[in-house]
């Protein structure tokens, strides 16, 4: 087993991915993320988001879908579904503070996905 040394936003970046790959391939999050990455010891950060998204993913989904004005959580493109899921994870564990935690998944948004899409991601977690 390899410990594996990531700075907090590598550590993000891995959890969208794995929660993108999760939405896109329909497994169980848990059983993605150790078929994935079994070779490597992660922080308990990145444990406890897996952990959490696995165990509350649908809960997650019913609280963002209000926020998204006439559309639906199923019509969001993969990426962002992923970014949502990991920061209303993240806002819930308490890992930091929500002005932390919308930067972040901000940063995120604007690297993987559509140019616009961080002000959707931003003003959904602002509302949350």
């Amino acid at each position: 087993v390899k410990i594996i040394s990531m700075n907090r936003h590598e550590e993000r970046t891995l959890l969208m991915e794995t929660i993108y790959r999760h939405r896109l391939l329909k497994d169980d999050l848990i059983f993605d993320f150790n078929t994935y990455n079994h070779e490597q010891e992660y922080s308990s950060f990145v444990l406890d988001i897996i952990a959490d998204v696995a165990a509350k993913e649908e809960e997650y989904i019913a609280a963002i879908q209000p926020k998204l004005n006439k559309w639906s959580f199923d019509r969001l493109n993969l990426v962002d579904q992923a970014i949502l899921l990991l920061a209303i994870s993240e806002l819930q564990l308490k890992f930091n503070e929500k002005a932390i935690v919308i930067d972040e998944a901000l940063k995120l948004s604007k690297k993987y996905s559509d140019p616009d899409n961080y002000r959707y991601i931003n003003g959904i977690l602002d509302n949350l």
